[in-house]
């Protein structure tokens, strides 16, 4: 028997639902920030990724060569991808540019809960702007994905990681990328930290308060930039009990630049963070200077982190099983199939000639909300016979006035 390849998994018709629910929510709230969907493809030239986060991805992602010879990837996150993409055919769009996009990405690594080889990213990128406004608006953004979905229980840890390239530079460090300091500080080995002379204090200085930091600084902009950023929060009615202030917090990542945070979700264990992002430079790659700002949901642990609180998320309309009675009932039942359809209202039909008992039977294991029977009576009536599935009750609605009582019945969830 051949067996679904190790770290992919089917997904079921009930979590695609529930899938197709999250994503609806996340979609309607960055397009209410007025953010528009992009799509690039599924594999790229090696060499982007290679030029994004340096040779030692290689061990971490698809990549292989083509049957012309190329070196190809399969993509591991989007936002070279869309960095490529905008230098590529959208430098000379005006600024801010706002996109956002929704897909399959690739790891190779050890699958485990939350973790697999395949999984899919959320994500925008704000291109342009390179100010406090444009950082709040894509923390602003990323917290109200998290609401959308319906999470309650998530924390958001802010940084700014110009408060510590200032900090290293002040100590003689003006390049602590090539030392491994900030690939510590993500990791949180202490130890090794505290190796260098000013360890000590380092380690003081990410687990200081906001009010505390100036202290270990004496070009103190950076810590008021993120006071900047946070005054703005608070104006999209984000106040300091909704974060906390993690210099830790430094993505892991060298092209992370200025303002970054991450979103961690409760009861996922190690695998707890669900969204990162921040402010970022990649435009070096493709000779500019272009600032950007950005996130990306792990949309599968948002999906595990909801649980069994993802039902009540689910919005949507009634969901109607028309049950034709007798052969001369068929183009009528047609014709109120085609009217509901039309308008938007999920509507199926029985495609098995069944019996009235065994129609209204399927209909209830199938979790319809409404069954709708039409017969001779009903024909001659014009009416349909609407069977509420939950509560047992029947009536019969004009056929004229169907979709409105369809409609209202959504509008009254």
């Amino acid at each position: 028997m051949i067996e679904r390849p190790r770290g992919t998994r089917d997904i079921s018709l009930e979590e695609m639902e529930k899938r197709k629910a999250v994503e609806k929510r996340l979609r309607f709230v960055v397009e209410s920030y007025g953010y528009g969907e992009v799509m690039t493809p599924t594999f790229e030239h090696t060499q982007l990724f290679l030029e994004k986060s340096g040779p030692s991805i290689i061990e971490e992602i698809y990549a292989f060569e083509d049957k012309g010879g190329r070196n190809i990837a399969l993509r591991p996150e989007f936002t070279a991808s869309v960095m490529r993409m905008y230098h590529e055919g959208m430098r000379e769009r005006p600024k801010p540019l706002k996109l956002y996009y929704f897909g399959s990405v690739f790891r190779y690594e050890r699958p485990q809960a939350g973790r697999y080889r395949e999984f899919w990213h959320f994500g925008t990128e704000l291109i342009g702007p390179n100010t406090p406004e444009a950082d709040a608006e894509n923390i602003a953004l990323a917290y109200d994905c998290v609401v959308g979905t319906g999470l309650k229980e998530f924390k958001l840890r802010l940084s700014n990681l110009k408060i510590l390239y200032t900090y290293l530079d002040e100590k003689g460090i003006p390049d602590p990328e090539k030392n491994d300091i900030f690939h510590l500080i993500d990791k949180g080995d202490l130890e090794a930290l505290s190796n260098y002379s000013f360890g000590e204090e380092l380690i003081e200085l990410t687990e200081s308060k906001l009010d505390e930091l100036k202290g270990y600084l004496k070009n103190t902009e950076p810590v008021e930039y993120l006071i900047n950023v946070l005054n703005i929060l608070e104006l999209y009615g984000i106040s300091s009990k909704d974060y906390e202030i993690d210099l830790s917090t430094v993505r892991g990542l060298d092209y992370y630049k200025g303002v970054v945070f991450e979103i961690d979700a409760a009861g996922l264990g190690a695998e707890k963070q669900i969204c990162g992002g921040g402010d970022y430079k990649l435009g070096s790659i493709f000779g500019t200077d272009v600032s950007a700002k950005g996130f990306a949901f792990g949309f599968d642990r948002v999906v595990l982190a909801l649980g069994d609180d993802l039902d009540s998320t689910i919005d949507k309309g009634p969901r109607c099983y028309l049950i034709p009675i007798g052969a001369e009932s068929e183009e009528y039942t047609y014709t109120v199939l085609d009217s509901l359809r039309r308008n938007g209202i999920v509507a199926d039909i029985d495609l098995m000639d069944r019996g009235i008992g065994k129609a209204l039977s399927y209909a209830d294991r199938g979790k319809f909300d409404f069954a709708l029977l039409i017969g001779e009576e009903e024909i001659e009536e014009e009416v349909v016979s609407v069977k509420d599935m939950k509560s047992g009750q029947q009536k019969n609605v004009p056929l004229e006035n169907i979709v409105d009582f369809m409609r209202g019945v959504y509008e009254s969830k």
